[in-house]
């Protein structure tokens, strides 16, 4: 902690030096309409011909050309409800892809109108709006700057409304988004946001997007927020709105369970039905307060099959809807898929529903601080007592506009008493350009551990210095500790008692006169040590390449050479075990993306080599056909092959996931979710109907069925069927 202390007393010169640094571009003044519209998709209307388009360039294929007005017009203005934004956009209408009306489903194989908004003005968080020329629309959230591998989170929803119309030289668009539906600042009337537009056609894989931002941060520059055009909107005040949201749950459960004779199995079925309620309060400009009683996530998809041939946990990401809006404030991240607080931990357990009492949840934003504050009360379920989860986190901006620090803690506690509490302080801090340092620091404690006040057993560091750039060099260069007795009952941590250094240097160029857009070569390292006797628990070293064409495929290859040193044994599926002792093995690993911009597209992965004492080989492919706007088809097909020669054992699995999606419209939407894991010898069915009228108004009809594969692997033979719920669900948005 002494080294740490100095280290940033050293850096605070640098910080100072940096504060006075910032975005010197005027503020773009949004004008107000100075007459009616008709919300029709048409863009007729004299109000909009009297606002000047915004001045577009090209992001893709060749960064920088001019986009005249006879191409694209995007425009956006507003009145004292709704922020607004209409585009026509010129083209042969025969080039135009537009395969879906499903409501939240964007790739590169459709054409599309985004206006991304930084609404707090925080330079690190985008809500982002995207229209499709059939009018089906998709909304998500963009967080740490568009940082990472998956920084848009698209299963957060608000309620807005846009409409699209087929023209004989291309298409047109008008989004109107509520200013009731989204969060931002006021002072007097004036509020001050950021903002990103752009066009997207997919027929040619080109962006033109105002401001202009460079492609320099790899795919997801388009969607940095501090690249964004600070904007200014007059007479406007947040309304404060507040939007009650009853539910209605009824269905029917069938389950299987052995008799009292535990010969055979039996299935139970039992009449379901619930009420509940979301509520959500503005407060005030810059406070929102979330209520929810007798929590249902019935209509959450279900989660992709895995399987697990390592010796850690699987994570799987949250997909419910009420830890989702702005939840990039509750990140604390150690890097990978480690972090202090992850919302799974709530209401599930081993991937089954917990029943959730209520709870409530407050957003916040003042005086430059971030403030989320997060409580869940769940019931007596499934053996398990009834727990509190809470959350309290903070962060303010330091320095300059893109440098945060701020402080995370965490409580579970039963009923009995017992309880684990996580509590850390963290900071990113723009040093200089693209250069940044990250610091995180945490301790648990546990009311099965005698935990003191400062013990270093107890604690989890990662320092991180990184260059967040694509064209030249950039790096990432990293330090992680782990205390033997760190345990975030509300995070998600794969290894414990552990040091690790990494991770990688890297060169990127986008060369000019190519069908190469972007190419990437990068040295890769981690090494894993025990804090017991300091020996060495995982090496993994290796180059890799990373290459983007301007027509929208994509290529990575690297190789690994791996040192593995296991101090105990560990199972793999059926009776493989591995055993303990050090392993030393090369692994090649390639994927690559058919271009993007096409109806019928794939992903392939293939990866060999050597797997502790023995081989691996896995291949995958995912197919995605688009065949109408009305039938949309994806295949997800995995193939693992183990073998261990020497002790004559092997491993052969197999998932493979169908999904069906039907769009009638933008209202009607049928999708059925098919999956198969050889590994779990089980099979998965998730199909449901949607009937959504508007944003906020839902009906839903859903049924779910888990099949045993492979009945005779126990005794007495197990069911077909293992479960079955066949579930009807109403929400309401007052």
């Amino acid at each position: 902690m002494r080294v740490i202390t100095l280290f940033l007393a050293l850096l605070l010169h640098l910080f100072i030096s940096e504060s006075a640094r910032s975005q010197s571009s005027t503020p773009y003044v949004v004008p107000q309409l100075n007459g009616p519209i008709t919300f029709d998709g048409k863009v007729e209307d004299a109000a909009w011909d009297a606002i000047e388009p915004l001045p577009l360039v090209t992001h893709w294929p060749s960064f920088g050309d001019p986009v005249d007005q006879s191409e694209t017009q995007i425009r956006i203005a507003h009145d004292e409800q709704y922020l607004y934004a209409s585009c026509r956009c010129f083209g042969d209408p025969e080039k135009i892809s537009a395969p879906t009306y499903k409501r939240n489903e964007v790739n590169m194989s459709m054409d599309g109108l985004t206006i991304a908004l930084d609404t707090f003005n925080d330079n690190e968080n985008l809500l982002w709006f995207n229209v499709t020329p059939t009018g089906s629309r998709t909304d998500g959230s963009v967080s740490n700057d568009a940082q990472g591998p998956a920084p848009v989170n698209l299963f957060w929803n608000t309620i807005w409304e846009a409409k699209a119309e087929f023209t004989d030289d291309g298409w047109t668009m008008e989004m109107r988004i509520p200013f009731s539906s989204i969060r931002f600042e006021s002072d007097n009337g004036r509020v001050e946001m950021g903002l990103i537009a752009y066009r997207y056609s997919a027929h040619n894989v080109t962006m033109q997007i105002f401001p202009e931002v460079p492609p320099n941060w790899g795919f997801w520059s388009f969607l940095k927020a501090s690249q964004s055009q600070k904007v200014v909107l007059n007479n406007v005040e947040n309304r404060n709105p507040v939007f009650i949201t009853p539910y209605l749950l009824g269905g029917l459960n069938r389950a299987a369970s052995l008799n009292p004779e535990t010969v055979e199995y039996i299935h139970d079925t039992d009449l379901t039905y619930e009420a509940g309620m979301d509520i959500k309060l503005g407060l005030s400009d810059n406070l929102t307060l979330d209520l929810t009683l007798n929590t249902d996530f019935a209509q959450v998809e279900a989660d992709d099959q895995q399987v697990n041939l390592t010796r850690f946990s699987l994570f799987f990401p949250e997909r419910r809807q009420f830890f989702l809006e702005r939840a990039a404030i509750f990140d604390f991240s150690f890097g990978e898929h480690d972090r202090l607080f992850h919302s799974r931990r709530i209401g599930l357990s081993d991937g089954q529903p917990l029943r959730i009492i209520g709870g409530a949840r407050m957003i916040a934003r003042t005086g430059g601080w971030d403030l989320g504050l997060l409580s869940i009360q769940t019931a007596r379920d499934l053996g398990l007592p009834s727990e509190n989860h809470s959350v309290i986190r903070f962060r303010r901006q330091v320095f300059n506009p893109q440098s945060y620090a701020g402080g995370m803690a965490t409580s579970r506690i039963d009923e009995s008493g017992n309880y684990n509490i996580s509590y850390g302080l963290d900071g990113i801090f723009n040093i200089w350009g693209d250069d940044f340092l990250n610091i995180n620091v945490a301790q648990t404690a546990d009311s099965d551990l005698k935990n003191s006040t400062i013990d270093h057993q107890s604690i989890r560091l990662q320092t991180e210095w990184e260059r967040r750039s694509y064209a030249g060099l950039s790096y990432n260069f990293s330090y992680n500790y782990s205390g033997s007795h760190y345990e975030p009952a509300m995070g998600f941590q794969l290894r414990s008692d552990y040091m690790r250094f990494g991770e990688r240097i890297s060169w990127g160029w986008m060369p000019d006169n190519s069908s190469l857009q972007r190419i990437r070569a990068s040295m890769n390292g981690l090494i894993y040590m025990r804090n017991a006797d300091g020996s060495l628990e995982t090496s993994e070293f290796g180059p890799s390449v990373e290459l983007t064409w301007r027509r929208g495929d994509f290529a990575t290859a690297e190789v690994l050479f791996i040192t593995e040193d296991l101090t105990l044994p560990f199972q793999l599926a059926g009776d493989v075990e591995i055993p303990d002792g050090r392993y030393r093995y090369p692994v090649i690993r390639a994927r690559y993306d058919t271009p993007r911009g096409k109806s019928l597209r794939a992903i392939i992965t293939v990866s060999g080599g050597g797997f502790f004492d023995g081989t691996r080989f896995t291949g995958s492919i995912q197919p995605t056909w688009d065949p109408s706007r009305v039938v949309n088809l994806s295949l997800f097909y995995q193939l693992n092959k183990i073998n261990f020669s020497e002790r004559s054992q092997d491993l052969t699995t197999h998932i493979a996931r169908f999904r069906t999606e039907l769009t009638l419209n933008t209202k009607i939407t049928l999708s059925s979710f098919i999956q198969y894991n050889s590994a779990g010898d089980i099979g998965v069915l998730n199909a449901r109907f949607r009937y959504n009228p508007r944003d906020g108004n839902n009906f839903y009809i859903v049924f779910n069925e888990a099949i045993n594969t492979n009945r005779g692997r126990l005794t007495p033979q197990l069911p077909l069927s293992e479960n079955r719920a066949v579930l009807l669900k109403y929400d309401y948005t007052f």
